[in-house]
């Protein structure tokens, strides 16, 4: 039985834009992810990963959407390796990186335009539910605009 609780910051505006997300251990990063996103103002329409600390795309392990990793051919990443984000859970993950608290995972969305952020590990609740469903649980600021209308009259 074990929850964690992460706080997710925009990378770029790590002060005003963060999210509290309280998740099991037995559920998916894939999971973790499509709450994460609705917490942001981000859709569900690009490829994504979560990798290791502040590393992005240099990291040594990703967690990926799904369909990205069924069109890869082999499961290797240049000089690391890459999961099925629907197939680890975050109770893996958090063995796999050995996560402790204040440690931080980060998460690039969007391979075209990058929304970056990064979760850090604020706490692992030994008490609660393994299968707790992700939700956020405290927050600070507004969502981002992930496609901004242009003026017309430009």
């Amino acid at each position: 039985m074990t929850t964690y609780r992460f706080r997710v910051k925009s990378e770029y505006d790590p002060t005003s834009l963060w999210r509290d997300i309280a998740v099991g251990g037995d559920r998916t990063l894939d999971e973790f992810q499509t709450v994460l996103n609705r917490a942001v103002g981000l859709n569900q329409d690009h490829l994504w990963f979560f990798g290791t600390d502040q590393d992005y795309w240099d990291s040594d392990s990703q967690y990926k959407r799904p369909e990205e990793i069924e069109q890869s051919a082999s499961g290797l990443l240049r000089g690391g390796e890459e999961y099925d984000a629907s197939e680890t859970t975050i109770g893996q993950m958090a063995r796999q990186l050995d996560l402790d608290e204040r440690d931080r995972i980060c998460y690039l969305f969007d391979y075209g335009d990058e929304w970056r952020f990064y979760a850090i590990l604020k706490e692992i609740d030994e008490t609660e539910s393994s299968d707790k469903a992700p939700d956020v649980v405290n927050e600070n600021g507004d969502p981002v605009e992930q496609y901004r209308l242009v003026d017309e009259e430009w």
